[in-house]
């Protein structure tokens, strides 16, 4: 008989910080504890329903099939997954009752609460889990490098089982993660799906989908069927409770206009840029917050003539100055951290300072001749980019152009809306180098850049190395691993890691128990009135 232990993965260490967003209807209110605000509340009016401004356009719904964490701010309130992330970045049973692994880290068994509601009334069962699930490790290439050709299979009406040919660390981790989420659906709404995503977005949130209005907006509803778990709310776990009947998500590209409309009260929370900082700060009723959120990095078309090129990727990996970019693109010294590591520091099994003397270099005379041996000729590289999400990747590619004409270097800008960006960015033929906002990770294994399909970093060992850090199971294995991985990475150079920056959010002091992790979360959320 196997014997089973509990894992949870344990990374990065980030605090769970307060935000929220806008009001318009009245309704009476239960008792509630304030989360922003910090006092109890008791029977007093609330709003009943929601706008909540998104800095946003995208080209589905569908939580499988959208390689971007922004659509996740929406998906999260529709869907759930058997696991997800507390603040802690510990993967905790949401949809699963816990996660049983056998020994040898090959075999992992996920028994399903009973009675969880899907929005169209069905019983949640193994076959939707089996169905959505094994959709989900197909599309996304991170979860392909841990389970393989691997499938989940129903061992009976709720039991799930994940038999793997190798150990595997990071399954959890791989289910909790909100890009590209593990969003459970019922097996219909999978089978109907088609290469553009699933027709109908049914999940088991306490919202469901109400409706999409293109690039305007998207409304939810209260679930009032939910069945939420009876454990402190903590990150995207815990108690979940729909105090708000309807929010509208408003998709608000230009962040000043975004702005303008909080200012004007139209919204509770706005994203706010340090031109902006001063006036928030000034008001009596908004609480500003600082959220680490992202790092930046330098992406390479490894399909590309040019940057298919090593030299011409040393090179450039030489002249950048990662400090004046990340300065440059905040206008705040207080919103950045230069760190050489692909993962945060506060990530004690995953953090890495292997091959830090090659992070950077600002050095141009050493770039001018690695230009010279990669032969060089003056040919000009397409940067993808958008002016969308209030510069967050526009306004440091301009500062990468201008570090590479410093060296000689020639380049445009191939600049289009959020949307667009997205579908160029897997076509190999409409781009050289993309610098790109990315989540904070919790394991080598999730960074986008390092699978094959993002980029095409097809290199047999870079992909072995990602491999080896899946398959190790103590504490120094991974360590080991993560060292190996990241001092190859800086050779082989599928990106170049500028830096990781925090941004501020507003909100209004009228909010009551709502959380900002990795994005908005409403639930648990009450504005007074």
């Amino acid at each position: 008989m196997k014997t089973h232990r509990k894992l949870t993965i344990i990374t990065l260490l980030l605090s769970a910080l307060l935000v929220t967003s806008a009001c318009s209807k009245t309704d009476s209110a239960a008792t509630g504890t304030a989360s922003t605000g910090g006092k109890d509340t008791k029977e007093v009016a609330t709003v009943s329903e929601v706008r909540y401004p998104l800095s946003l356009t995208f080209a589905s719904l569908d939580p499988h099939l959208v390689p971007t964490g922004g659509v996740a701010n929406i998906d999260r309130h529709i869907y759930e997954q058997l696991v997800a992330f507390n603040t802690k970045y510990e993967a905790i049973p949401v949809l699963a009752e816990s996660v049983d692994i056998s020994n040898d880290g090959k075999t992992y068994t996920f028994p399903l609460r009973k009675g969880v509601k899907f929005h169209n009334g069905k019983e949640m069962k193994a076959e939707d889990v089996v169905a959505s699930l094994n959709r989900w490790k197909e599309i996304t290439a991170r979860a392909k490098t841990s389970i393989g050709a691997s499938n989940f299979e129903a061992k009976d009406e709720y039991t799930v089982v994940l038999n793997l040919s190798q150990p595997s660390n990071d399954i959890p981790s791989q289910l909790a993660s909100y890009l590209q989420f593990a969003a459970i659906m019922p097996k219909e709404v999978i089978a109907g799906a088609d290469a553009k995503g699933v027709k109908e977005f049914i999940g088991t949130g306490p919202y469901k989908f109400v409706e999409y209005k293109q690039d305007q907006y998207v409304h939810v509803a209260k679930f009032d069927d939910y069945k939420s778990v009876d454990k402190p709310a903590d990150g995207v776990t815990g108690k979940k409770e729909a105090f708000i009947k309807d929010i509208y998500f408003d998709l608000v590209p230009d962040t000043s206009t975004m702005f303008s409309s909080f200012l004007a009260g139209n919204y509770n929370f706005a994203d706010i840029t340090v031109d902006n900082l001063n006036q928030v700060k000034s008001l009596p009723d908004v609480e500003v917050q600082k959220v680490l959120s992202s790092d930046y990095n330098v992406v390479f078309n490894k399909k590309a003539p040019i940057t298919s090129n090593l030299k011409f990727r040393e090179a450039i990996a030489a002249a950048l100055d990662v400090e004046k970019i990340l300065v440059g693109s905040t206008s705040d010294p207080n919103l950045i951290q230069l760190n050489p590591s692909l993962i945060n520091k506060d990530s004690t099994d995953w953090y890495s300072e292997a091959g830090k003397e090659k992070y950077n270099q600002k050095n141009p005379e050493k770039a001018k001749q690695l230009l010279k041996e990669a032969g060089y000729n003056g040919e000009e590289l397409k940067l993808l980019t958008t002016r969308d999400s209030g510069g967050v990747f526009y306004n440091p590619t301009v500062l990468v152009k201008d570090q590479l004409e410093k060296i000689g270097v020639k380049s445009k800008f191939e600049v289009y809306d959020f949307t667009t960006m997205i579908s160029k960015r897997s076509d190999p033929s409409t781009w050289d180098i993309y610098v790109g906002s990315f989540a904070l990770q919790s394991s080598p294994s999730q960074l986008l850049y390092l699978g094959k399909t993002y980029g095409w970093p097809e290199d047999e060992k870079l992909q072995n190395l990602v491999k080896a850090t899946t398959t190790a199971l103590t504490k120094e294995d991974k360590r080991k691993a993560a060292d190996a991985l990241q001092a190859y990475e800086y050779e082989y150079l599928a990106a170049i890691k500028i830096g990781d920056f925090a941004t501020y959010k507003a909100v209004r002091k009228n909010v009551t128990g709502y959380n900002y992790f990795e994005g908005p979360i409403l639930w648990n959320t009450k504005v007074l009135k």
